[in-house]
């Protein structure tokens, strides 16, 4: 426990540092492990495109018996598509990189002053000049092209650090990490507000690339013995007092975990081509960093004082696998992908080659101690024969030889992520011409690197220039291909009217990621595009099980099926549709709905209307299909979709029109006719379906003949049948013979056939008036007026009689409105004229009495016009003796 828990013999201010340097080791893993999850996710996002179709619903529905009469009206669908966006860095990435970076380099300056004078002047001369090639100057601090800021973090890490060297080596290893830290927050803060470069910390990061790429693969040369000394501690720690030797178990465990590297060598080289999932190298470099904080320990001690561990070897080990751990995140989380192969390549093959180095070292060495059942572990660094620095070295130069192997391409995809670095730095501030030369440089040393590709496809798409963003997509797919490519060039072969290459692109694509539920939607909406509906349903359906956003697929699946099904399987879709909280969907559902004929309340969302008021896809087609569907439940509609109109003038038409349908089904029938009539009056391509809708709500009025007049025009059977029947209803049976035939010799039909039959039967379309009517003529309250009103204000018996009561209450001026209301839509009823010439005769008007009064006359039946006189003219001479007295 002692070896495990080494600090707690350490002074309480040592411990408090190591468990802080522990914390910040612990985040600096979080942050990599977090970034590696899926590095490509995060420069590119998938966004949602959403497409408008409309189809037909009957909303309008007027029964006549066993027959009803609709009208076609459009409902509106929403399909959506997934599009991988252009790449874009996050800021928050280069943010938590530099507090990792700056916080291990800030370690590795500290322990340096505790070394040597030889060790310490070396290892500052290094990190001077690769302070240099760093071009501090870059960030302007002090005027552009200027060293100001070199020399300035020269001198205060320099001064800093020799200070506790040369002059206070009594000091502790807290104080001199305060001191670094202190010279690296106050250049922090010198560059954060002096600097003149519009992205200061993207800037250091990429001229500072060399620094924290040297002082990572460092690292990871360093650890990449740890795993072969945790097996020699593995073999011989059990075994030691209880007779056994521990080398059988040392050299099997040792040739398997060779073993695995080489064959990780050789599938990352090419060399074989095995369908096999192995151990992915980050994980063999975890290993050997988390190992190596214990295993560094006995390896310092056996430098015999030169990296004293207590004060030098732990803080110096610690911070660079910080460093390591925050530039592995960055790479990652900047999707630089031939950086993270050249760490990959320096992880396996310096684990391979030290490793095997390592191996004959431990057996030139120890294999006597084996032999004699000792824990080789505790000797492990004090070699017999073989010295572990010549192990290190041959280790090293195998490194070397296996890179050169390779053609040195692991330091040729060091250099493409360098110059992709700088061109991420110049596309953020959208130098895009300096952006591409950067892009290009890379792909001269790596011309498959993934990053690079798609990078100056993005560039190509901020410009316009659709071929040569499919060239850069296609060239992305060679080595490292990505779901987000084959989107990418999928999006752009639709653009182009290349349907067939776009459809063996994502087909292409699902074989290198089945599972892929973005691929899966867009494939099944191509094909549903062209209606090949089976196909559509069988790939959205595997996206709904795959996709990390179901509810898009689920939208999908409700659009294609209610485009292509009959009722029957619509009322089946309905039942087994789980309701959904996502906008798109509870649009298509409403348009469900509205092809079923069901209008059951429904709660409104209201995350559908923006804060701006500005309508996307899904809000618009939500919004119409509300209105539709809920017209008789919710007049909200009425109001809110003309105020959005102004804000949406292109789309001001359609919600316009939909806000006329709950204004005329629960709020002001007469605006909404109003309207609708003054609509019918311009010519344009929607005036058959404005004619159709007036025609309609004319016919559930019961205003006929003002039916026929709107209907008339309506050109196609919807209109012929619905003049027919108005025709009937207005007792003009031979028009509608007339018309009904004319439909019937052009083909036979005999649902057709059933409505002459029903309309020559008498049957009359049944309607709340009547009902409505019975109740005011039983109980006249101001709420059952109210009532039959709304629900008809131009019904003649039901205004008649409304009018009569507001006579009674002497509520002249309401009743006189109602009835001008009334005459606009109904002017050949005589009851109305009637009481307009009574509601003229008590306001003194005797001019429009008396074109009421012969209004009657025209229209009214001989035996209804004498029950008039016999109240009308005794009211008019009353008047007017009253007149002639005064």
């Amino acid at each position: 426990m002692n070896d495990l828990l080494f600090w707690k013999v350490w002074s309480p201010s040592e411990r408090r540092m190591a468990l802080g340097t522990f914390l910040v080791l612990i985040l600096g893993l979080v942050f990599l492990v977090w970034q590696c999850i899926d590095p490509l996710g995060n420069v590119v996002r998938w966004n949602v495109v959403s497409e408008l179709a409309e189809t037909t619903a009957v909303v309008d529905v007027l029964q006549l018996g066993q027959w009803q009469y609709g009208i076609s009206t459009p409902t509106h669908l929403v399909t959506e598509s997934f599009m991988s966006s252009v790449m874009e860095v996050n800021a928050m990435t280069v943010y938590l990189f530099w507090i990792g970076a700056l916080t291990g380099l800030t370690l590795v300056l500290a322990a340096l002053t505790t070394m040597s004078r030889f060790w310490y002047l070396a290892g500052t001369i290094l990190f001077i000049l690769f302070l240099a090639f760093a071009r501090l100057e870059m960030l302007r601090v002090f005027g552009a092209e200027n060293r100001l800021l070199f020399l300035s973090a020269t001198i205060l890490y320099g001064g800093v650090s020799y200070y506790f060297h040369a002059f206070r080596p009594d000091l502790g290893i807290g104080t001199r990490i305060a001191g670094i830290a202190g010279v690296s927050l106050l250049l922090t803060g010198l560059v954060a507000f002096g600097s003149a470069s519009p992205v200061p910390a993207l800037t250091a990061a990429a001229y500072s690339f060399p620094l924290w790429l040297v002082a990572t693969m460092l690292f990871l040369l360093v650890s990449a013995t740890e795993i072969m000394a945790g097996l020699v501690w593995l073999s011989t720690s059990g075994q030691a007092g209880k007779g056994r030797s521990g080398l059988a178990q040392f050299i099997v465990i040792s040739v398997l975990y060779l073993l695995l590297l080489l064959l990780i060598y050789l599938q990352n080289t090419r060399q074989i081509d095995w369908n096999v999932t192995l151990i992915n190298p980050f994980y063999l470099a975890l290993a050997a960093g988390v190992l190596g904080i214990w295993g560094f320990r006995r390896r310092a001690d056996s430098t015999q004082g030169v990296i004293p561990f207590r004060s030098t070897g732990f803080w110096l080990y610690i911070g660079l696998f910080i460093v390591a751990a925050s530039f592995g995140g960055l790479m990652a989380g900047t999707a630089n992908d031939p950086v993270l192969e050249t760490l990959e390549d320096t992880i396996v093959q310096g684990q391979l080659a030290m490793g095997l180095l390592f191996l004959f070292y431990v057996l030139i060495n120890f294999y006597e101690l084996f032999q004699q059942k000792l824990a080789v572990y505790k000797v492990l660094y004090k070699p017999l024969r073989f010295g572990l620095t010549q192990t290190r070295l041959f280790g090293f130069a195998g490194v070397v030889i296996l890179f050169s192997m390779q053609r040195l391409l692991p330091l040729n995809q060091a250099i493409a992520g360098y110059f992709n670095g700088l061109g991420d730095l110049h596309s953020t501030t959208e130098e895009f011409t300096l952006a591409e030369q950067y892009y290009k440089l890379a792909l001269q040393q790596e011309f498959q690197n993934h990053k690079s590709n798609y990078a100056l496809a993005s560039i190509a798409l901020k410009q316009g220039d659709r071929n040569a963003a499919a060239y850069y997509f296609r060239q992305a797919l060679l080595k490292n291909p990505s779901p987000q490519a084959y989107a990418g060039l999928s999006g752009i072969l639709v653009q182009e009217s290349l349907f067939f290459d776009a459809v063996y692109s994502l087909q292409e694509g699902l074989r290198r990621f089945p599972a892929n539920g973005e691929l899966l939607n867009n494939l099944g909406m191509l094909y549903s595009k062209t209606n090949v509906t089976d196909s559509a349903y069988y790939y959205l359906d595997l996206a709904n099980a795959n996709a990390a956003r179901p509810e898009i697929p689920a939208t999908n699946l409700l659009a294609i099926l209610a485009k292509s099904t009959d009722s029957g399987l619509l009322d089946s879709l309905a039942a087994s549709s789980d309701k959904l909280d996502y906008l798109s969907w509870q649009a298509n559902w409403l348009a469900v709905q509205n092809m079923r004929q069901q209008f059951r309340k429904e709660d409104f969302n209201k995350n559908s209307v923006p804060d701006d008021s500005l309508l996307s896809v899904s809000s618009l087609a939500y919004l119409l299909n509300y209105a539709t569907n809920q017209a008789a439940f919710d007049s909200l509609p009425a109001t809110l979709l003309p105020k959005l109109a102004v804000k949406n003038p292109v789309l001001s038409q359609d919600l316009s029109l939909a806000a006329l349908y709950p204004q005329f089904y629960s709020g002001n029938k007469l605006k909404a006719l109003e309207t609708l009539t003054s609509w019918t009056a311009e010519e344009g391509e929607k005036s058959d379906l404005y004619h159709k809708i007036l025609g309609h709500w004319l016919l559930q009025l019961g205003l006929y003949d003002k039916a026929i007049e709107a209907l008339s025009p309506v050109e196609g059977i919807e209109g012929t049948i619905g003049t027919a029947v108005a025709n009937a209803l207005s007792d003009k049976k031979e028009v509608a013979v007339v018309l009904l035939d004319k439909i019937q010799d052009k083909e036979h039909n005999a649902a057709v056939e059933q409505l002459k039959q029903s309309l020559f039967s008498g049957i009359r379309p049944k309607s709340v008036t009547d009902s409505l009517f019975t109740v005011i003529s039983k109980s006249p309250s101001a709420q059952n007026i109210q009532s039959a009103v709304h629900a008809n204000p131009f019904d003649a018996r039901i205004v008649s009689t409304a009018s009569e009561y507001y006579r009674g209450k002497k509520q002249v001026k309401q009743a006189y409105q109602l009835v001008l209301d009334a005459l606009r839509y109904n002017e050949y009823a005589p009851e109305l004229w009637e009481q307009y010439a009574f509601l003229s005769l008590e306001q003194g008007l005797l001019g429009q009495a008396a074109e009421g009064e012969g209004k009657v006359r025209q229209y009214a039946l001989p035996a209804g016009y004498q029950r008039f006189l016999t109240r009308y003219q005794p009211m008019r001479a009353l008047i007017e003796k009253q007149r002639a007295e005064f």
